[in-house]
């Protein structure tokens, strides 16, 4: 399989509870919905399936736009994946399993330091 390709919208799983108003702020004020060009999205195969680990809010902006695919690319890295798990766990439990579940999870930069970034930080000194 070639490392960057695209994938339905709805098929790689989000590893992330929440979105940043300020990070979609920033994604909004440059992105073009009619062609939106970004560089393909990291997502690593966990499980048997594909798992987005970054560019959440890219990929929500397409989902806005009605995109039916997302540019990705296989990112073969050595990542965590026993806190990607993790993470997609959270996901799972709160209905998160695609992009637009995303739908709703929009807090502010505060809300989202303390109710996302500091539980992964927490979730990874406890690995």
């Amino acid at each position: 399989m070639p490392d960057s390709f695209t994938l339905p919208i709805d098929e790689p799983q989000p590893s992330q509870l929440y979105l940043s108003q300020a990070k979609l702020d920033g994604v909004l004020s440059w992105c073009d919905p009619d062609d939106p060009q970004y560089d393909p999205l990291p997502v690593i195969e966990l499980d048997g399936e594909w798992t987005l680990i970054d560019g959440h809010t890219r990929a929500f902006v397409a989902s806005l736009a009605g995109h039916p695919e997302l540019r990705v690319v296989h990112d073969r890295d050595d990542h965590p994946r026993d806190l990607y798990r993790r993470c997609v766990d959270w996901c799972r439990e709160a209905g998160i399993t695609r992009i637009d579940d995303l739908h709703g999870q929009l807090v502010s930069a505060e809300t989202y330091q303390t109710e996302w970034i500091d539980r992964c930080q927490a979730a990874a000194k406890a690995d």
